[in-house]
């Protein structure tokens, strides 16, 4: 008994250790820009929020993601306003101001506060999926081991991680689809219909975050398949479950009931731009995944790769019923040509569960039923502790390497201040996106897209006196020569009929600044 309890106490601890360590590495950094925001979709999310609570008008008018997020967002601002109207800082929603954006990734947040705010929100569901990974590993095999070592490389995952810090919705779309896995496996063993009403509405509302969540019904029909076999299709708990999935997005975006043509609008321009391409991000999706998964937690995933076999192999369902999500989930994205770490992020935390499950399986193994010698068993366990210890690390080093350099001095801050202190005043300035933010009330801006977008006599008949380059925009052209050869052209014209007045390139962030004259 007194053992028992121990060992209760030991595992809590762990898992409150785990937990902290993935809130502390996402909050590390997460104000690292502010009073500017560099993230191109944030301040559109954050304004889209402010709105909703501001008016009350629950249509987003805005569907190319659905309305769930918006919504969290946007009650977010209750408490908000409430401490701020305690502490004097507000008097009412109209002192919380929106993002004043110039163009992409050039914006200013007057309250810098509310910025935070939606962050805090996005960290909240980045380490609950850590906690709902644990729970999740529990159910792959008994003990908890599963679902500490889960949950750890979920907390320091760099792509996890470095997702949980923006005002965008990939970090809450993993946590529903998480918490439909958990009660689809739960529907599975037991067969009870709240687990199937659960799994439905998580599903939904997974869906309701990002569309892409729906996908996570592959899991619970699996479940289901498994646990009545021939008879699954005459068998209700399915079909609770899709009432379930229904109720739980409709409820949740409910103008794609109320208004379906800016809906089908919305959906039909994401779905459009996914398979058309995005400069800088398309091209061999798999591939770049690959990638992705390589040069992040690379020994981790490699893990996962040895999980899912060993667990086919073994012809365990609780594996297949994870693995079905990942396979149907990764032909999907790779299908089209746009691919980003954002898309990727909600296959991560079911790759870390089957990595850690087949670490743990391997050890087991070892430790109690190879025939080898006391001393060659001891030898290959700390064999394979110890690649598994220099994958953490790995993992956990590419995350602080990458906090690092966001928290780190920006060619986006000292630029601006450079323009601030030596152009003239009043100056005429034209910027492209995802440059530094310049001063409106104290210089002429004229924003532009991309700056190749006019000729460069265009700016000479405008008046521009200066050019500002953000590499977030000319780098991803100069990044792939073989697909933009004619942008490259383009900006190397103007490169070299402008005189080049100065370079930044702090925290690793190219900053162009020319004159025109």
């Amino acid at each position: 008994m007194i053992r028992a309890r121990s060992d209760t106490l030991g595992i809590g601890v762990g898992l409150t250790l785990t937990l902290l360590l993935a809130a502390g590495l996402r909050i590390w950094g997460s104000g690292y820009d502010l009073p500017f925001i560099f993230h191109p979709d944030e301040p559109f999310n954050i304004t889209v929020a402010q709105r909703i609570f501001k008016t009350g008008d629950l249509n987003p008018h805005y569907f190319n993601y659905p309305s769930l997020f918006f919504y969290i967002n946007a009650l977010a601002y209750g408490p908000y306003l409430a401490a701020g109207e305690l502490l004097g800082i507000f008097r009412s929603g109209a002192d919380i101001l929106p993002p004043n954006s110039l163009m992409q990734g050039v914006t200013i947040a007057p309250t810098p506060s509310a910025v935070l705010l939606g962050r805090s929100v996005t960290i909240c569901f980045g380490v609950g999926s850590a906690g709902l990974v644990y729970l999740i590993g529990r159910q792959l095999r008994e003990g908890p081991w599963v679902g500490l070592l889960a949950a750890l490389m979920v907390a320091i995952s760099p792509t996890m991680v470095g997702l949980s810090r923006f005002v965008t919705s990939d970090s809450q779309v993993t946590f529903f689809a998480l918490s439909s896995l958990l009660a689809a496996l739960l529907a599975m063993k037991q067969g009870k219909t709240r687990h199937y009403v659960a799994a439905g509405l998580f599903a939904g509302l997974a869906a309701s975050s990002k569309y892409n969540g729906a996908l996570i019904l592959v899991s619970l029909a699996l479940a289901h398949a498994f646990r009545f076999g021939k008879q699954a299709l005459w068998k209700r708990g399915l079909y609770v479950a899709a009432a379930a999935a229904a109720i739980g997005f409709i409820a949740t975006t409910p103008y794609s009931i109320l208004d379906p043509s800016s809906f089908m609008s919305g959906l039909r321009y994401e779905a459009a731009h996914y398979a058309l391409g995005h400069a800088g991000m398309e091209g061999d999706a798999a591939g770049w995944y690959l990638g992705l998964m390589a040069t992040t937690s690379g020994g981790l995933y490699l893990l996962a790769g040895f999980g899912i076999a060993n667990g086919l192999w073994s012809r365990r369902k609780e594996v297949a019923i994870v693995v079905i999500f990942i396979a149907v989930y990764f032909a999907f994205i790779s299908s089209f040509a746009v691919r980003n770490d954002r898309t990727f992020l909600l296959a991560a935390p079911f790759l870390f569960v089957l990595a850690s499950d087949f670490a743990v399986d391997l050890i087991s193994r070892l430790a109690g039923g190879i025939l080898l010698p006391r001393f060659a068993r001891g030898a290959l366990i700390a064999a394979c502790a110890g690649v598994l210890v220099t994958a953490l690390s790995g993992s956990l080093s590419n995350t602080v390497a990458a906090t690092r350099q966001l928290t780190a001095l920006d060619s986006r801050q000292t630029a601006r201040i450079w323009i601030d202190n030596y152009l003239p005043p009043k100056s005429r300035i034209a910027i492209e996106a995802y440059a530094p933010y310049v001063d409106p009330a104290r210089f002429e801006v004229l924003a532009i897209g991309k700056m190749i977008d006019f000729p460069s006599e265009w700016y000479l008949e405008k008046g521009v006196e200066y050019l500002v380059y953000g590499e977030g925009m000319f780098g991803r052209y100069f990044a792939r020569p073989d697909l933009y050869a004619a942008e490259i052209s383009k900006y190397e014209a103007q490169f070299s009929r402008f005189f080049l007045e100065k370079v930044f390139e702090d925290g690793g962030y190219e900053v162009r600044i020319y004159r025109a004259r």
